[in-house]
């Protein structure tokens, strides 16, 4: 028999479990998770070749400019209107490609636990890919790549900064269009200032947290310091902000930056440039409320919905004696008993509800068509890649996931899954090998009247709808 610990391996770490992955997971549970985390920044193999957000941006950028240009005489002739569904079949492909590639990963991972890590501090800097936003469009799995992804074994700051200078995350928050008042640009024009959207969402969603000791005025000296940041797009003159950088990327535009000294959480920032934001998000990144802040996080995620306060005490221990080390942090992670302990369960989200039952079904063919029935799946449950509802992004507490509503949905899908595998597969043949024992469920799917029944019985169980 499975050790329960390998279920909570696989499952509260992991994104669920694979058929025959008990035997590997069951010699050591902790050591399988561990053994993951060199590959934290790896990229997956069906991300390889992937265009970077730059190419993307001016990408997107151009179809945004060619669409305008299509509207703004309000006379179209036939042409112009198969260019203007040429550029929506476009932004709906690149959409679906990066939903479906996105989808394809998690569901093939072999280091599940990195997969997961990844997911969560995609989420901990969420981004929602909008169309009132058109320039990021074809960059959200990108941006996950280049900000979160590629720093999971570095520090906390290294990522913060990476977020805090991609293109992505400062169009989303509105920080391409903050002006330093007394910038030159705001001399030149009259009615350009600060946005303070960005700074107050770093302050309160990426470090400090709401309850972090900051006030407004540290929000107004926070969005001074980070004008400036930009993306190298067009202005409003056609000219590039930096004509020598690449296009569609991040560049520090002095014109834009409020000039001389800040003043945030009591310090003093001089006005270097971009080296002033650098210096005040390192800052932010080691400060004791973004340790706490970080770890309660953490614990929400990987240990209870009301976490015990001593594993949210650890784990902000770890992150201030190492600086935010990431490895160390996930390492403390899998260290943490209460995280063991089956009576701290997590109901699982849609996302990881739809991607576990994929993950448990053998033989599943990833092929586009299939990847977008199941996108189209979760789209249902109004949780695709990329379209959280704001910057918060996705809520972690079952409240939020295991209403009536959800739940019938995650019935239908059940039924959907049910008629797909077809006739011949038999969930009576899987269960011991993807959920803890139970006798009395393991008789109930046992006694089905029909092998359909049994797959309903498995999935509908509360055993598989929580993550342990």
């Amino acid at each position: 028999m499975a050790l329960y610990s390998s279920f909570i391996a696989a499952n509260k770490f992991g994104l669920g479990i694979q058929p025959g992955e008990l035997t590997e997971i069951d010699s050591d549970p902790r050591g399988w998770l561990l053994a993951q985390l060199p590959l934290a920044d790896r990229l997956p193999p069906r991300y390889q070749g992937m265009e970077p957000s730059a190419r993307l941006i001016q990408m997107a950028y151009d179809d945004y400019r060619a669409r305008q240009m299509i509207q703004q005489d309000g006379r179209v002739s036939p042409n112009e209107v198969q260019q203007f569904r040429e550029i929506r079949e476009r932004n709906a492909a690149f959409y679906r490609e990066q939903a479906n590639q996105r989808l394809a990963v998690a569901i093939e991972s072999d280091t599940p636990f990195t997969e997961r890590l990844v997911r969560f501090w995609s989420n901990h800097f969420s981004i929602s890919l909008g169309v009132n936003k058109p320039t990021t469009l074809y960059a959200g799995l990108a941006y996950e790549n280049e900000a979160i992804r590629a720093n999971m074994n570095g520090r906390f700051e290294d990522m913060l900064i990476s977020v805090a200078t991609h293109p992505v995350m400062l169009t989303y928050l509105d920080n391409i269009t903050s002006i330093g008042p007394n910038s030159t640009a705001a001399q030149q024009r009259n009615g350009l200032g600060l946005n303070e959207n960005y700074a107050r969402e770093t302050l309160e969603l990426h470090t400090l947290g709401v309850d972090g000791g900051y006030t407004q005025d540290d929000v107004i000296a926070l969005a001074r310091i980070l004008t400036g940041w930009t993306v190298n797009v067009p202005t409003r003159n056609g000219n590039l902000p930096n004509p020598q950088a690449t296009p569609g990327s991040f560049v520090f535009y002095p014109v834009l930056h409020e000039p001389g000294t800040q003043q945030l959480l009591g310090k003093s920032y001089f006005n270097t440039g971009v080296q002033q934001g650098i210096s005040a998000l390192r800052d932010l990144a080691r400060h004791p409320s973004t340790a706490y802040f970080i770890a309660g996080k953490l614990a929400r995620h990987f240990v209870a919905d009301q976490p015990p306060a001593s594993a949210v005490e650890k784990l902000a221990q770890v992150f201030a004696q190492t600086q935010g080390d990431l490895p160390s942090l996930h390492t403390a992670l899998v260290e943490l008993d209460e995280a063991w302990d089956p009576a701290m369960k997590k109901l699982k989200t849609a996302e990881d509800f739809v991607v576990s039952t994929t993950r448990a079904l053998p033989g599943v063919p990833l092929t586009d068509e299939v990847l977008q029935i199941i996108n189209e799946a979760l789209s249902s449950f109004n949780q695709t890649p990329f379209t959280a509802p704001s910057p918060a992004g996705w809520p972690e507490q079952a409240e939020h996931w295991g209403g009536p509503d959800a739940l019938l949905k995650r019935i239908e899908f059940i039924n959907m899954v049910g008629g797909a595998v077809g006739p011949d597969f038999d969930a009576r043949d899987i269960a011991p090998l993807i959920l803890p024992e139970d006798s009395d469920l393991q008789t109930a799917v046992r006694r089905s009247e029909s092998r359909t029944q049994a797959l309903t019985l498995l999935l509908a169980s509360p055993q598989f709808q929580w993550r342990a």
